[in-house]
């Protein structure tokens, strides 16, 4: 099942009573394909290349093309999601190909895939969130020749994400590599006794010598000694490009994680499974931009808001002749994905706004500027600001006076999605933040990023 986050850390969740302390990771590297983002690293001396293991959490961002996730040069050897969303392993120029029937297009879910490569026929085992896939959809490991060397642990570039082609759009966590050892998930992770749940487990066992373990626990430059940092003891640190540790929305280093903890859970993202035809989704499902055609390309959260406070950002990124819109969305509507007609609230960057008080604020259609969004669902009001000034005198935290609310409902009734949409032009974009990243403004007090964490 997909992992949508368990207990952890300091501040545990209870379930039915029980604490179920666990190992949680704490942070996560997203990589952007439009910014042809990957990390790299050359073995200095080539070891056990038919025995070894990878381990990795994984949380897809965008669909539908291939992507590259853990490969060494000219695809020698890949472990790729395919164009129809299936895994795949390809090696030594096809043999021992194989193709998974099962598609992963889940874009909430954080996924820990576990590749091991054993000297002994089918010579590839893949597990996915603890269980060892059995169905193929292609099945070519049989006729592998499990005497030949494989390029993994050659002397040659390996690369976290594609090169040239086939960059990974998501994110990655708890990267491990094990030189010589074929190991099960069990190294890795473990099944939660109170959730049910697969849940991260330290690996505590020794590397190998071209082992490594990359957390992304260093966002102080985007360097091999930083971001790309081997945890290991054994200091193979991988080189960043196309990775950014700037403030703003090209920020990667994320607290996006396949844990539940204060310190980092699962974020919602835009939605790429429900994005209008007059849009596309980018960079982690954390961006939107237009495309030419006639009408609102909108995307919305994968968490909804139903009860509770919450806050997140959008910034306005291309800007043209049109518009863009901030949005909170009831997506029972689908077709608000396309119609702006049906907007439940919104703020037009030309200054319009959309909800049961409509009014003329101040417009946004600038590169960089930051609106708010304070969605309070227990008393129903959300509320919008530009440039942190609360539009129509706002007052989030207000409380059952709802003062300056542009939209109000009677609260709980609702299931609400935060959202962004562009409108007509190819040239208008924008970037969305639910806490994944530094907030560029301070939250009203009480309201909380959009995380499973922060869930009732």
């Amino acid at each position: 099942m997909p992992f949508l986050g368990t207990t952890g850390g300091g501040s545990v969740k209870q379930y039915g009573g029980q604490a179920s302390l666990v190992y949680f990771i704490k942070n996560s590297l997203r990589l952007r394909s439009s910014a042809s983002g990957y990390l790299n690293r050359t073995p200095a001396t080539a070891t056990n290349r038919k025995v070894w293991t990878w381990s990795a959490w994984v949380k897809r961002g965008t669909f539908g093309t291939e992507q590259s996730i853990f490969a060494t040069v000219s695809q020698g050897f890949s472990l790729n999601f395919g164009t129809g969303n299936d895994l795949r392993v390809w090696t030594n120029g096809g043999n021992g190909a194989m193709y998974t029937s099962a598609v992963y297009r889940d874009p909430a879910a954080w996924y820990h895939i576990v590749l091991q490569r054993t000297s002994v026929s089918p010579y590839f085992n893949l597990y996915v969130n603890g269980v060892q896939v059995t169905a193929f959809a292609y099945d070519n490991r049989t006729t592998y020749p499990g005497t030949a060397d494989s390029e993994v642990n050659n002397t040659v570039a390996h690369y976290i994400s594609g090169f040239t082609s086939y960059y990974f759009d998501g994110y990655l966590a708890e990267i491990n590599f094990i030189d010589g050892q074929a190991l099960t998930p069990s190294s890795f992770g473990k099944t939660d006794a109170v959730t049910g749940q697969w849940v991260p487990k330290k690996f505590a066992s020794t590397y190998g010598t071209n082992g490594f373990y990359l957390k992304f626990a260093d966002a102080s430059a985007p360097t091999a000694a930083a971001i790309g940092k081997d945890s290991s003891p054994n200091g193979n640190n991988w080189t960043p490009s196309g990775i950014s540790v700037t403030a703003g929305i090209t920020y990667d280093a994320m607290i996006d994680s396949p844990s539940l903890s204060a310190v980092a859970s699962n974020y919602a993202t835009l939605n790429p499974l429900a994005v209008g035809s007059s849009g596309t989704l980018s960079d982690g499902s954390l961006k939107i931009a237009g495309l030419n055609s006639s009408n609102v390309g909108a995307s919305y959260s994968t968490i909804g808001m139903t009860t509770g406070k919450w806050y997140f950002e959008i910034t306005a990124v291309g800007v043209g002749s049109n518009f863009t819109y901030a949005l909170v969305e009831d997506v029972v509507d689908t077709s608000a994905l396309n119609v702006s007609g049906s907007i439940f609230a919104g703020y037009r960057s030309t200054g319009d706004t959309y909800g049961t008080v409509s009014i003329t604020t101040t417009t946004w259609n600038s590169a960089g500027v930051v609106i708010g969004v304070a969605v309070d669902c227990d008393n129903g009001a959300v509320y919008f600001a530009n440039a942190n000034t609360w539009i129509n005198s706002g007052v989030p935290t207000s409380g059952a006076s709802r003062t300056g609310a542009i939209t109000t409902y009677t609260g709980g009734t609702k299931t609400l999605h935060g959202g962004v949409g562009c409108f007509q032009n190819s040239t208008q974009s924008a970037a969305i933040n639910f806490g994944q990243r530094p907030f560029t403004y301070t939250p009203p007090t009480g309201f909380k990023s959009l995380n499973t964490y922060n869930l009732p």
